[in-house]
Parts: C-alpha cells; structure tokens; sequence
C-alpha cells in the first residue's frame, strides 16, 4: 500500500495515517512489532511502532505539514530501523 513516509533523524521512519490509525496494515505492523518499507528500490525492515496523535505535524516538513493538515491527517506511525544504534 502506498503511503506518505517520512526519513527522520536518528533511524527512524514517520507514516501518515491517511486512513487513520485503524487500518489492517497498521494493526499488521503493531502486531509483528515491525514491518518492511520498500522505497525507492530499498529494503529496509523497521521495528518498535509507536503510534501517535500530532496536531501540530512537528516531524513533517513544512509543505507536507500544510497538505496533511488540509487533509486533517493528526496520526502517525513511527518506526525504526533494524539494528540502529540511536534508541533515541
């Protein structure tokens, strides 16, 4: 499934929750504690979701923050990459 993703410091990945935080694939990726982002021909297994609420869309650049925010998209999905040394 497509969907909006973000790189972020420290070896971690942000998803938008387009459709909201109740999708099959979301629950998938909490249930397996993880799941696999195939992007721009990479391979890259993700680990430890955490699911957030985030009016503001502070982890999100500027103009991708103004278009989920016309689309009131609050919800978010953070991974991280298997075997990154940064916890934090």
């Amino acid at each position: 499934m497509p969907v909006n993703v973000f790189a972020r410091p420290g070896g971690r990945y942000v998803l938008a929750l387009t459709y909201g935080p109740d999708t099959d694939w979301v629950k998938n990726a909490l249930a397996a504690a993880g799941c696999e982002l195939h992007a721009g021909g990479r391979h890259i297994e993700l680990t430890a979701p955490r699911l957030f609420h985030d009016h503001t869309r502070h982890e999100i650049r500027v103009v991708e923050a103004m278009i989920l925010a016309l689309l009131r998209v609050e919800d978010f999905l953070q991974l991280r990459v298997v075997g990154d040394p940064d916890p934090h």
